[in-house]
């Protein structure tokens, strides 16, 4: 390296008579060092803004692109143009490798504070949506395969019918239909995969707007979610869905299943009263045959014989009926054991009548609730001069059933056959629906199966395993949650009265004892009068708590109803042990205009004690299948500081050892603390 002379290692020498050279100016040397910085510091500068001009581009250009492509693709599928639909997915995930490797050169500004966070939800949104683009066209393909069977029989059967997506299931020939569910079957590891890939996208998407605060950003992704959104909903129910099409649809050979028309206007722990039923064969798909018939009818095959199957104790106490009969089956909470129970006792009256005994591989339970959706779906149905609306259903049934076949010279044996003609008119309706409104069917029997209006049984180990996933078997457990309750009653000859008796259920912890005290409160409030579909309330009621709890006391309940007993005798309280949980059970009644609360006090199990103590209680509250929404109140002290809790309380209510909740029990509920 050259040195300045000021640099050298050695001093200059200098002669006596020699003038002093002047010292070369430093501060001139730093002001050209200076610049020199400032013009690397400016080009590099310039370096810098230009590669985020360009990673910015790439983001802005390619999610637009991403946009523009997706909005086509989506008008494509509902045109039902899968190979337009393919191109235009092709394009939206170019477009979204364009804006990720913008991403990419900008990624050292998730390091600066403000930007960082921006730069974490804008990759979040690019995340979620190749991950929706990926599964958007899984879906196109599987679409395009199911549809070609359908195009493929328009070819071949020369129909004159409109667009394969208007294209009504009922109208399809049985080979069609059949080809139809066998692709759905066979599809089930790929929606599988793409269930995976949406949860994964949604995720994403939470990310997302946990760190988003800027309106720019949350217009751009509106679209993408939108479809996310729409998309989930049909993955979700088709994932099932194809996992029970083998049984359900009949494609190993001819399935017969039992109808339970569950009558939620008189409550019964499986439901709702069984007043009626059918028996409906499926093969391929197609629906072979339905009938429908009184189970009234079924239980008069034994009248008067030998035969012999002994009621629960609260039927043969409560209704005085020792026999247990095929109308009173619906007696456990559980909808699977609910519909065993109706299937042995329908086979064992049939078979001690002589006559041929059906192989039933399943069942269907149908509330009048759900009845009443259906209708408000399908629109207004009439059978017979009468029109049936969501509105009127319920009523008009009853009211046929129970009156009008008398002015109508119907005799009492057909008085429910309107009901079997209304099935029958109800399912070409729905079998009419065409494939562009499966959407709306999607999201009618997912609220259905998620508020408990309709459940499903089969026969089968395996399907009855995907049902169970599902959340569609109506199935009684705890679960992993630290605690549980679960209210059943069973209306015990109060006509139609349930729609008109109101109900509060009061839960509170409190510390006892070492461990923890429950107490479940249920207030019954009768709203009506005494009419011709409107009794007194009376009710067996049991509810079902952590196995292992002791019962402490109760209050509330009565040895009979207060025509019989009006001195209000406190009634026995019988406890059990059923599906992995203890269940405490009496019988009360209310009279029309008053109210009564049925109090349970109990000490937890010490599995609630270690949960608490190791920082995390989570209480699950089922709801009855066919209950109408209840009230909720909840009051639960662990004499320990809570740290969160979901659902949150107000924030007027923290920073103490109690969470306090209301709620309404629509559908099985859950409720998480930390401490």
């Amino acid at each position: 390296m050259f040195l300045e002379p000021s640099q050298t290692e050695f001093p200059p020498q200098h002669h006596s008579d020699s003038p002093v050279a002047p010292p070369i100016p430093l501060r001139a040397k730093r002001k050209r060092g200076h610049a020199g910085v400032l013009i690397v510091g400016a080009f590099a500068v310039a370096i810098l803004l230009a590669y985020v001009g360009v990673g910015a581009t790439r983001i802005v250009n390619g999610a637009l692109a991403a946009r523009t492509a997706l909005t086509l693709a989506k008008a494509d599928i509902a045109d039902t143009d899968f190979a337009a639909a393919q191109t235009h997915l092709t394009e939206a995930h170019d477009g979204l490798t364009e804006a990720q490797s913008g991403a990419s050169m900008v990624k050292f500004t998730s390091y600066i504070p403000w930007l960082g966070s921006r730069y974490d939800a804008g990759v979040a949104v690019l995340d979620a949506t190749e991950k929706t683009v990926d599964v958007l066209e899984e879906a196109v393909g599987i679409a395009q395969d199911v549809y070609s069977v359908v195009a493929e029989a328009r070819a071949t059967l020369a129909w004159q019918q409109p667009a394969a997506a208007d294209t009504p299931i009922h109208d399809l020939p049985v080979e069609v239909k059949r080809e139809l569910f066998l692709r759905l079957a066979a599809s089930l590891p790929s929606l599988r995969t793409m269930q995976v890939k949406l949860d994964l996208a949604t995720e994403d998407l939470a990310t997302f707007h946990e760190l988003s605060t800027a309106a720019g950003i949350d217009d751009l992704i509106a679209p993408f979610e939108t479809v996310l959104a729409k998309l989930k909903t049909g993955v979700d129910f088709l994932v099932p869905f194809a996992g029970i099409t083998r049984e359900f649809a009949g494609l190993d050979g001819d399935r017969q299943f039992l109808l339970m028309f569950l009558n939620n206007t008189e409550l019964r722990p499986t439901g709702g009263f069984l007043g009626t039923y059918g028996l409906l064969v499926i093969r391929d798909g197609d629906m072979k045959s339905l009938t429908t018939d009184d189970t009234y009818a079924i239980d008069a095959l034994v009248a008067g014989s030998n035969y012999a199957a002994a009621s629960p104790a609260p039927i043969a106490t409560y209704l005085e009926q020792p026999v247990w009969y095929f109308r009173d089956s619906t007696w456990s909470p559980d909808f699977g054991a609910g519909a065993k129970d109706a299937i042995a006792l329908l086979r064992q009256e049939i078979a001690a009548s002589g006559q041929p005994v059906p192989q039933v591989h399943g069942a269907f339970g149908l509330t009048t609730t759900f009845l009443s959706d259906l209708l408000d779906f399908v629109g207004p149905i009439t059978v017979e001069g009468q029109t049936f609306t969501a509105e009127n259903a319920s009523d008009l049934l009853e009211y046929q059933v129970e009156i009008a076949f008398e002015q109508q010279g119907i005799t009492r044996a057909d008085r429910k056959d309107i009901v079997g003609k209304l099935t029958n008119a109800l399912l070409d309706k729905l079998l009419e629906v065409p494939s562009s409104r499966f959407e709306e069917v999607f999201a009618l029997l997912v609220d259905a199966f998620t508020k408990k209006e309709i459940a499903l049984y089969s026969t089968d180990s395996g399907t009855e395993a995907v049902l169970d996933d599902a959340g569609w078997s109506g199935k009684v457990s705890q679960g992993s949650a630290s605690d549980v309750l679960m209210v059943v009653d069973a209306n015990m000859a109060s006509l139609k009265s349930d729609p008109v008796v109101k109900r509060t259920i009061n839960y509170t912890v409190e510390p006892h004892d070492g461990g923890f005290r429950a107490t479940a409160a249920i207030t019954y409030k009768h709203e009506g009068t005494f009419d011709w579909k409107t009794s007194r309330y009376r009710t067996y009621t049991r509810i079902y708590v952590p196995a292992g709890s002791t019962l402490i006391s109760s209050s509330g309940s009565l040895v009979n109803d207060a025509i019989r007993d009006p001195q209000g005798t406190e009634g026995a309280i019988t406890t059990e042990s059923e599906f992995g949980l203890t269940s405490f059970g009496t019988f009360t009644s209310i009279e029309p205009g008053q109210s009564r609360t049925l109090t349970f006090t109990y000490q937890l199990p010490a599995s609630v004690t270690t949960a608490v103590a190791a920082g995390s209680y989570t209480l699950t509250i089922l709801k009855q299948i066919g209950a109408d929404p209840r009230d909720i109140v909840l009051h639960l002290d662990f004499n320990h500081a809570l740290r969160s809790a979901n659902p949150a309380e107000d924030s007027s209510l923290w920073g103490d050892d109690i969470y306090d909740a209301t709620d309404t029990l629509d559908a099985n509920k859950e409720y998480r603390v930390n401490f």
